[in-house]
């Protein structure tokens, strides 16, 4: 029986993962495997998970020797299709989750799919248009932040979305919280992706800022309340996310108030093709 069967949430809750660095499957009973050994990656996490498919895995076992001594890889993985990469709509909204581990530069499988996924997003049936990735494209906290996972997808993969107006690019890997104004190459833009980075729903929510200043694209940063968000299509134009306090603080201690963490209205950047960088900034927040 499939795993998320077995949950009465799962049941109840459409769940759509993405691929992060700990399905690879690159331990064994706490520690690692043997660094001259190779390993079927990804093993668990196609077995008990069914996503909507492209077509069957590939998989081939990986050397032990392109991961670090963590368990965190240093080099893209060979892992195509399965549940590493997919899209599926959802009423609005076109859904494309990617992997951070299997290559997306260019002429690779992966890029090729999303480069087809794109140009074939009808807007006027689904306005909304939302990118899955388990690393950030950006990130204002220090952890991760040289991985080629990030700076690449930065460089390879945020032409296209600026490119096709997807609208959120939602994140994790760093357990911490961050949102971005819309955004386009390093700059505030109202044409660009919002950024998010959802990645203190458990474990810890501690990780250290790269700047003691946060960045000018920076809307919010968190790094000590654990919480959950929530995005709501209202209609073609606007939406609201919110970030909500699960009711635990940094030291595990519960807390009754489910408060909110952040809250932003934001107007589908396909709407404000005729604004500037600068002019009616607050009008698309």
């Amino acid at each position: 029986m499939d795993l998320m069967s077995k949950r009465d949430f799962f049941s109840a809750i459409p769940t759509q993962i993405a691929l992060g660095n700990h399905d690879l499957d690159t331990y064994k009973h706490g520690w690692i495997y043997d660094i001259n050994e190779s390993v079927e990656i990804a093993l668990a996490y196609e077995h008990r998970f069914h996503m909507p498919q492209i077509r069957p895995p590939i998989r081939e076992p990986a050397s032990l020797k392109g991961f670090t001594t963590s368990g965190q890889p240093t080099d893209f993985v060979p892992y195509e299709y399965g549940n590493a990469y997919y899209s599926f709509t959802f009423g609005p909204s076109k859904h494309i989750v990617l992997s951070s581990y299997s290559s997306f530069r260019e002429g690779s499988l992966q890029h090729e799919w999303l480069l087809s996924e794109l140009k074939s997003v009808d807007r006027s049936v689904t306005p909304w248009l939302i990118v899955m990735i388990h690393c950030p494209l950006y990130t204002t906290f220090k952890t991760h932040c040289h991985e080629i996972f990030i700076t690449e997808a930065q460089a390879i993969l945020e032409p296209l979305f600026v490119e096709y107006t997807v609208n959120f690019v939602i994140a994790g890997h760093v357990h911490a919280y961050m949102r971005t104004y819309p955004m386009a190459f390093s700059r505030r833009n109202p044409r660009g992706p919002v950024h998010i980075i959802q990645g203190n729903g458990g474990k810890a929510v501690c990780e250290p800022y790269h700047n003691e200043t946060t960045e000018e694209w920076v809307a919010v940063r968190d790094q000590s309340e654990f919480g959950y968000g929530r995005l709501e299509l209202f209609n073609s134009t606007h939406a609201m996310w919110k970030l909500i306090k699960t009711g635990h603080d940094e030291g595990g201690e519960f807390e009754p108030n489910l408060n909110l963490l952040d809250e932003i209205w934001v107007r589908n950047q396909l709407y404000v093709a005729g604004m500037s960088v600068n002019k009616d900034w607050e009008d698309n927040l």
